[in-house]
């Protein structure tokens, strides 16, 4: 069974599955999906931290640790977001190629048949 995984940024991986272990493929990928939006707060919790002293370099520290733990395009809770749909999408598909291959079978069981 063929399906296509979200590559990132508008591309496309084709890959196979085997139908019997396409179902613990999706349950990894959604147990990789718990992971992220776990991971999520902790990026969350960096962005509500404050300077580690009153010196100025902490503060200017905090402010490029805040920049890069946030949503902002390259910031890590944006990377975290983009992996996450990016495996809904991959889960999507193998759920529609799975359902594809299903219907294939039962057709070419039932033109067995009768």
């Amino acid at each position: 069974m063929g399906a296509a995984a979200g590559a990132g940024a508008g591309g496309v991986a084709k890959f196979s599955v085997d139908p019997d272990q396409a179902q613990k493929m999706i349950d990894g990928l959604k147990l990789a999906i718990e992971k992220l939006v776990e991971l999520r707060t902790s990026g969350q919790k960096i962005q509500m931290s404050g300077a580690p002293g009153p010196d100025p370099y902490s503060g200017y520290a905090t402010l490029a640790m805040r920049k890069t733990a946030g949503a902002e395009p390259g910031g890590y809770q944006w990377a975290n977001e983009q992996a996450q749909k990016a495996l809904e999408q991959t889960i999507n598909n193998i759920e529609k190629a799975l359902a594809e291959y299903r219907a294939t079978d039962e057709a070419a069981k039932s033109a067995m048949k009768g």
